[in-house]
């Protein structure tokens, strides 16, 4: 009976430490799950229907960029669902706050983009002030929990994770506070809200390299590297299948090789962060 007690002793600690999802986070990851799979994959496998029932004009490198966006997306929203008694809601929830909030603010600030008198525009904005407020009081949320197998990474990953979040955080401020010199290094022409909007995917990946790269979890490492190896690999998809198409890009530009190289680098350390996984 004492063996037996003992055995189940640490799932039932495993349990307190690691809660199942509230109602509300719960809520948010079943319903942006199916909305970034349905949004994601019609913006990057048709295009061509999504782009003119787009909330504001899309021109087809966007157009498959924010598909990939949102695809990422439902990878984060599928491990989170995956791993309910995990710590994973410590990482995924302060990506999904970032990205919610910066996407949420500037829509805002850039409202003439968007055709007020279209539904589909309400539904947006009150779709995005629902997840930002929602990834918020899950946030205070899980501050009053503390999550258990949490480890230090070994040798030079957390110093890598560290200036991994440094670089993507240095780029999504550039992108938000200087869209248009940010923006103009871009591998096609931005306008000013392409680049602010897309400063979230960077803000979010920075948040979550930070995350892990003091203490972290198998689990975690698993879902950050499958983000990263997901959006890696869509953009560099998407990016062909679009240059092949129109062929505006200038290969004989050496900062355009540099900008699909750092995308690549993202997918291997994703593919990095996938083995460390299995060894922590």
């Amino acid at each position: 009976m004492t063996s037996l007690t003992n055995s189940k002793h640490p799932l039932k600690q495993d349990q307190l430490r690691n809660p199942s999802l509230p109602p509300i986070l719960l809520a948010i990851a079943i319903i942006s799950l199916g909305l970034t799979v349905i949004i994601g994959g019609g913006l990057f496998f048709f295009p061509e229907f999504w782009q003119p029932r787009w909330l504001w004009p899309l021109k087809p490198f966007n157009t498959r960029f924010l598909g990939a966006i949102y695809l990422t997306a439902a990878v984060g929203f599928i491990n989170l669902l995956a791993g309910q008694r995990s710590a994973l809601p410590r990482l995924i929830v302060p990506m999904l706050c970032v990205f919610t909030t910066n996407a949420l603010m500037v829509s805002c600030l850039q409202l003439q983009q968007f055709n007020v008198g279209r539904r589909a525009t309400d539904i947006w904005f009150w779709l995005y002030l629902a997840d930002c407020v929602g990834s918020a009081y899950c946030l205070g949320y899980y501050r009053q929990h503390t999550f258990g197998g949490m480890r230090r990474l070994p040798n030079l990953w957390p110093v890598g994770l560290g200036v991994q979040a440094g670089l993507l955080g240095a780029y999504g401020l550039s992108l938000l506070f200087f869209p248009v010199t940010t923006g103009s290094a871009w591998l096609w022409p931005l306008d000013t809200f392409h680049s602010q909007f897309y400063s979230s995917m960077f803000l979010t990946g920075a948040v979550g390299a930070a995350m892990l790269s003091r203490r972290t979890t198998a689990v975690e490492l698993r879902a950050l590297g499958s983000i990263q190896i997901a959006f890696s690999a869509l953009v560099l998809i998407g990016v062909w299948v679009v240059d092949k198409e129109i062929r505006v890009i200038d290969w004989s530009l050496f900062v355009n090789w540099a900008w699909m190289g750092v995308i690549a680098l993202l997918g291997i350390v994703g593919l990095g962060l996938l083995q460390q996984s299995r060894q922590l």
